[in-house]
């Protein structure tokens, strides 16, 4: 009979499943349910007595998440979308029953142990999925990044930590729901959880205080950008043709004229154009005439660029397995390339070759669009690749140096940025997931992000992605306290401050530009020196608190 009332339990799972999916991706957002998205579960889970139940509740919470934050995959490509969603919704599962077994071993079955999974959480996040798996989709804190009041905190922790506030604000809530009686007792139990709700509520503010009237005295000037959005130039085209190819890199170019044009009567004229991920069709570091065509370009708008494309590199030696299935004596990369007037100066005027132009490699490539996993040492695996992706077959980069420009300045400025060298750091799409894309050395050189992304994967009309895009960058911002100039071929286009606020967005699915000057930092937090602190400590207290759990037992 146990069992049996297990079942209709689920839906209170399924709730809290469907209200964090919603608070993700979606237009519709329900990120202000936040405080209660995980009271169902909760409940389910305390109706629960044996492990296979918790698997069950825990996998239905996880697989109706995993649904609606992965929903533009399997809109696309539904078998590969669909096993996302499926192993997604397995490594979620993962913390209920980490959850179940240290209730056992405290010998404990009270409401307040569920708040232990804030402490599961963070490291389950941060050791297997980031680092173990390399799957980066994340729940509660790209929710959470709806508010960016509520994420100031992680230029300490990191954004593992949103977890523990979120399941810990769950818990209080579920606590105060339950004090309830007209004894005396009762009210003032209720009145201190509803005390501890409000202290626990209002710590991640107390910090956003702090850091909104301090930090920007750290910032070291600004500097103007463009950011380009060709979006879709012929909807009649197929968006993977090279006709269409051709025609959103004229389109782009197009734009970033109009750009410079009519700012250059306003005096804010850009500094740097930054175009979307693959913008260029051709190698111009193997392609003489493409790097001449660009270079032209660069010279006579005296503005650099920092642009998508692809590079190859030659195989030296015996070809690895994927590339041998695949029949190509080359790698091949998504990456991305600065190419200043001063560079442009030298390829048009003294014959410099493109090995003087510096690139960085996408580190971390999307599953089933850029690589399929298992595939270079499988590479009969690559067959499962998307439509979208059954050509491209990447190769893994690493991180690198900032890209560099120089910033002549304006003579009415007195921004301390002026006449000097300014550092990017470029991420590409699914690397924005990632905290860890890039080394704490290279972000304390950098003083400005940029992220280049593409939607065209998803079509037309879909947005769930783009707005996890979106989230996702707020977050990175705020991690490593840098503006985030962030383009794409569909949208969204905009530029973060190091608050993680946006502005100067371009909407989805239309061409554009947006002019903006950008607060420039170069500071390294607390999180990017020490970024395996937070989830190493709660690891730390987990076992402090099991082993003189057990301690106090047997004495």
């Amino acid at each position: 009979m146990r069992n049996l009332r297990v079942y209709p339990s689920t839906g209170l799972s399924l709730l809290s499943g469907l209200m964090i999916g919603l608070s993700v991706n979606h237009g519709v957002n329900l990120a202000f349910l936040l405080p209660v998205c995980m009271l169902g579960v909760f409940i389910a889970l305390e109706r629960s007595a044996d492990w296979k139940s918790w698997m069950l509740h825990g996998w239905v919470f996880s697989l109706a998440a995993m649904s609606l934050a992965l929903l533009g995959f399997a809109w696309v490509e539904l078998v590969a979308g669909s096993i996302m969603i499926l192993v997604g919704s397995v490594l979620f599962t993962l913390p209920f029953m980490a959850l179940f077994v240290v209730r056992r071993w405290l010998g404990t079955t009270d409401t307040w142990s569920l708040a232990l999974l804030g402490l599961i959480w963070p490291p389950h996040t941060w050791f297997i999925k980031e680092h173990l798996l390399g799957f980066p989709i994340t729940l509660f804190d790209i929710s959470l990044s709806n508010y960016p009041v509520f994420i100031q905190f992680m230029s300490v922790t990191g954004a593992t930590a949103a977890a523990s506030w979120v399941i810990v604000l769950n818990v209080l809530v579920l606590q105060v729901a339950r004090s309830t009686g007209l004894a005396a007792a009762w009210h003032q139990k209720r009145s201190v959880r509803v005390a501890l709700v409000l202290v626990w509520f209002s710590l991640p503010l107390l910090y956003a205080a702090y850091a909104y009237s301090v930090l920007p005295r750290s910032f070291t000037g600004s500097v103007t950008a463009a950011v380009i959005q060709p979006g879709f130039p012929d909807p009649l085209l197929d968006p993977d043709s090279e006709e269409s190819q051709q025609a959103m890199l004229f389109r782009t170019l197009e734009l970033s004229e109009a750009a410079l044009a009519d700012t250059l009567a306003t005096g804010s004229r850009p500094e740097l154009l930054v175009w979307p991920e693959g913008e260029l069709p051709f190698s111009i570091r193997h392609d003489p005439e493409g790097l001449t065509f660009i270079a032209d370009r660069v010279l006579r708008w005296q503005t650099s660029l920092i642009t998508g494309l692809s590079d190859v590199e030659p195989v030296r030696g015996a070809l690895p397995p994927l590339q041998a299935y695949l029949g190509r004596d080359y790698l091949l990369y998504n990456a991305v390339a600065m190419v200043t007037p001063q560079l442009a100066w030298r390829v048009l005027m003294e014959n410099e070759s493109a090995g003087a132009l510096h690139v960085y490699r996408k580190v971390n490539r999307m599953p089933f669009t850029e690589y399929v996993p298992g595939s270079e040492r499988f590479p009969r695996l690559s067959e499962l690749a998307m439509e979208y992706g059954e050509h491209l077959h990447l190769s893994a980069g690493t991180s690198a140096p900032p890209l560099a420009f120089f910033s002549a300045g304006r003579p009415e400025s007195s921004s301390p940025a002026d006449g000097r060298v300014i550092r990017v750091l470029p991420y590409i799409c699914w690397d924005i997931l990632f905290p860890s894309t890039h080394t704490a050395g290279n972000l304390r050189q950098a003083q400005l992000i940029t992220a280049h992304t593409s939607g065209r994967l998803f079509g037309r009309d879909l947005k769930t992605s783009l707005l996890g895009m979106k989230n996702y960058t707020r977050l990175r911002s705020v991690e490593a306290r840098k503006s985030i100039i962030n383009s794409a071929s569909t949208g969204y286009s905009f530029f973060t401050n190091p608050f993680g606020e946006v502005n100067g967005v371009i909407d989805p699915f239309t061409s554009g530009y947006s002019v903006g000057e950008v607060p420039l930092s170069q500071t390294l937090t607390l999180y990017h020196r020490f970024p395996h602190a937070f989830p190493g400590l709660c690891v730390i207290f987990l076992i402090l608190l099991v082993v003189l759990r057990r301690s106090a037992a047997i004495l």
